[in-house]
């Protein structure tokens, strides 16, 4: 499976890649370079999405964008529920 940051939380990425999880920045994988100074548009991140038929994944922290993956069926993760889910997990140990 691969990943993919929004640019929000881009430094996510080689941390990622370091633990040997495919993860890329939206931008590498949509514009295949490294400039977050262009702005990628949240309808444009839910098309790339889309169609790759589900082969990649959202890391979001981006609230709106996450949204909108929410509601078209898209794959993806938030930072605040992967998150909760640790936090949980850990009181049950």
């Amino acid at each position: 499976m691969k990943y993919m940051t929004d640019a929000n939380i881009a430094h996510v990425a080689p941390k990622l890649r370091k633990r040997g999880i495919d993860c890329e920045t939206v931008h590498k994988r949509m514009r295949n370079n490294e400039d977050s100074r262009v702005q990628i548009l949240d309808g444009e991140i839910v098309a790339f999405l889309r169609k790759a038929e589900g082969t990649i994944i959202l890391i979001a922290s981006d609230i709106d964008l996450a949204d909108h993956c929410k509601y078209g069926n898209i794959p993806h993760v938030t930072i605040w529920d992967a998150v909760a889910e640790h936090i949980l997990e850990s009181k049950e140990r």
